[in-house]
């Protein structure tokens, strides 16, 4: 969805929009990394400089015999012959290199920890706007894109974009401090130099600039498009071998694949093959300055410190220079995916993720331990739907429409509904006619188009929903498992140490769970694979049934929760529902005619609205459509 900019300027430069990614500590942080890099110059002018008076020594010992500092200094730490000063000061001139070469590690060591630390605390943030985002954002983006971002983007962003950036810095500072100690030193060879290397790296990456913004978005393109392809295959793994569909996945994936690659392949090239070139230039460059110096000195000796500095000063300027350059070609190629992350980060999810994220400070305890602490909350430490509640007094639905995004028209039209507490509330239609939408209603997924949602007597906004939903239990009906035990999945989401083991066997009971874990060897620890994937449709059902009771919810709603069971095994699990009826306020959304049986009240949908109501009995008795429905399943009773 970003390939329309490829060309583009963009609004804010990559500097801008990095800094709009980080947080008020993480900019102290950068201050303060800045300020080690410009020390980290400064040593390595220092370590250049260092080699001049060395090789002044070397060329002519009889400075020592004059009136200069080296003498002075010759005479106060009371050398014995010049060759004793000399080797001293080749000690001084090796500690200086060694305390410069330090000084840089320690400097990267400092530019890599922060870069992770990023990278760490973008994704954390992103995941935290995600989840944090309303259920209907979710209906419209591909589950692929988000993982792609989250965590593909964000590594991309940090290894081609943030450590380049840190790197450009450092090593441009260094170049401009080292050219400004040959200025001192020579002010026209010094700009001759500047110039000849300046000029030769702007014209390669003005050449290449424009491809490597190219290969970048489509290597971005295709990086999602193997997201897309290789979740579908793997999710569907099932469906794709009783298909005997491993074919067809393989070509799909394979195209993407190989131009993502191909992409990548071709930036590393761009990036490192032009630097032979360059120190070629580079080297020759050299060279002329002694030619040039040569030319127009007769005595070696008094040149040979001058070439000494340039040529130490071109062992150290390379290197900086072609680090320079590749990095700024990485970061050129990953423009893509800073563009994706600041979209998401900043735009799309950002004042949720600044809401709900944890700050830039280092974990201590988890993202979630944190979060807490930072907002002076226990909530990370009180297992979910704790909170304490009143008594449940019904919900009542006040002539409420409800159109999904991009929709030609409504899927609820004033739907007016009340559930009184303690009911058993069936609602039966044919597919599509908005049982599923009213539910997510119901349980504020959703938010209304039109009308208001009451609980309790109270009308509830958007920012209510959130506790509302602590007090209801929800079974869908293709329910998701975590590559988890058993017990964790039936308290989904919270700390195992803070699990209620009691709770999580009382609730499997109630789903008629019980005696299947008791005859498994490892029990409730028993692992259930992937989505579930060890576990019969009809298990991971009756899981579901069981992480809804876990918390004793006031209201539980099934949405064709049964549909995935036998006819022995859901007359088992309904008949356990129903006992919770009156004790309960249950809304079950059923295909089945028999699942909605002993509701006290089935509402039957059409067209968005409720069109009829009553107890099964009445139902069948005196309207035709649902007549006509419990013919059409073979259900309806002789």
């Amino acid at each position: 969805m970003w390939g329309s900019k490829l060309f583009e300027d963009n609004a804010l430069t990559v500097v801008g929009k990095l800094f709009a990614l980080l947080e008020r500590g993480e900019r102290y942080k950068l201050l303060a990394l800045g300020g080690a890099m410009i020390l980290m110059g400064i040593v390595e002018m220092v370590g250049v400089a260092s080699v001049l008076p060395f090789m002044q020594l070397v060329a002519d010992p009889g400075v020592l015999d004059g009136d200069g500092w080296q003498a002075d200094l010759y005479t106060r730490f009371g050398f014995e012959s010049p060759e004793s000063a000399l080797f001293a000061a080749g000690l001084v001139l090796l500690g200086i290199i060694a305390f410069n070469n330090g000084s840089n590690a320690l400097t990267i060591w400092f530019m890599h920890r922060f870069a992770w630390g990023l990278n760490h605390r973008f994704s954390t943030r992103l995941l935290a706007g995600y989840l944090n985002q309303p259920y209907p954002f979710f209906l419209g983006r591909n589950t692929a894109d988000l993982n792609r971002t989250l965590l593909g983007e964000v590594n991309s962003v940090v290894t081609g974009v943030v450590l380049p950036a840190l790197q450009v810095a450092a090593r441009s500072i260094a170049a401009l401090l080292i050219v400004l100690l040959l200025a001192l030193v020579n002010f026209r060879l010094a700009v001759l130099v500047a110039l000849g290397f300046a000029g030769a790296y702007g014209l390669v990456y003005a050449f290449m600039r424009r491809s490597q913004y190219r290969l970048g978005w489509e290597r971005f393109n295709e990086n999602g498009r193997r997201f897309t392809i290789a979740g579908e295959a793997l999710s569907g793994i099932k469906d794709v071998k009783a298909l005997g569909r491993e074919p067809e996945f393989l070509r799909r994936f394979s195209g993407p694949s190989w131009r993502f690659s191909l992409a990548s392949a071709k930036n590393q090239s761009v990036a490192r093959i032009p630097r032979y070139a360059l120190e070629t230039i580079g080297f020759g460059g050299i060279l002329v300055i002694i030619l040039y110096v040569l030319s127009t000195e007769s005595d070696i000796a008094s040149v040979l410190p001058l070439l000494s500095l340039y040529a130490f000063a071109g062992y150290r300027l390379m290197p900086a220079l072609n680090e320079l350059f590749s990095s700024v070609v990485t970061i050129r190629f990953n423009t893509a995916a800073l563009d994706a992350l600041h979209e998401d980060l900043v735009g799309t999810v950002g004042a949720v993720s600044a809401a709900g994220a944890p700050s830039g400070s280092e974990p201590s305890g988890g993202a979630a331990a944190e979060s807490a602490e930072e907002s002076g909350t226990t909530a990370a430490k009180s297992p979910p739907g704790a909170e304490p509640v009143g008594s449940f007094a019904g919900i009542e639905l006040r002539d409420v429409d409800f159109r999904y995004p991009d929709a030609r028209a409504d899927t609820l039209a004033g739907l007016d509904l009340r559930i009184e507490a303690n009911q058993t509330v069936g609602f039966v239609g044919m597919t599509g006619v908005g049982k599923t939408t009213l539910v997510d209603i119901v349980l504020g997924l959703l938010e209304p188009s039109g009308g208001s949602v009451v609980v309790d007597g109270e009308e509830r906004g958007p920012g209510a929903m959130a506790s509302w939903r602590k007090r209801c239990g929800y079974v869908p009906q293709d329910v998701f498992l975590s590559d988890d035990t058993i017990t964790a999945n039936i308290a989904f989401g919270i700390p195992s140490e803070e699990i209620d083991r009691q709770a999580v066997e009382r609730a499997a009971r109630t789903a008629q769970l019980h005696e299947f874990v008791a005859g498994l060897e490892d029990g409730y620890d028993t692992v259930v694979g992937e989505r579930g994937v060890r576990m019969s449709g009809g298990q991971r059902q009756r899981i579901g049934i069981a992480r809804a009771l876990y918390h004793d919810p006031d209201v539980l709603v099934l949405d064709e929760a049964t549909s995935a069971l036998d006819g022995a095994t859901e007359s088992a699990v309904i008949e356990t529902i129903n006992a919770l009826g009156h004790r309960k306020t249950i809304l079950v959304i059923a295909h089945r005619m028999t699942t909605v049986q002993a509701c006290d009240v089935i509402h039957l949908m059409q067209d968005g609205g409720i069109v009829a109501s009553g107890t099964y009995e009445e139902l069948e008795r005196d309207e035709p459509r649902f007549q006509a429905m419990a013919g059409q399943l073979g259900e309806r009773p002789s």
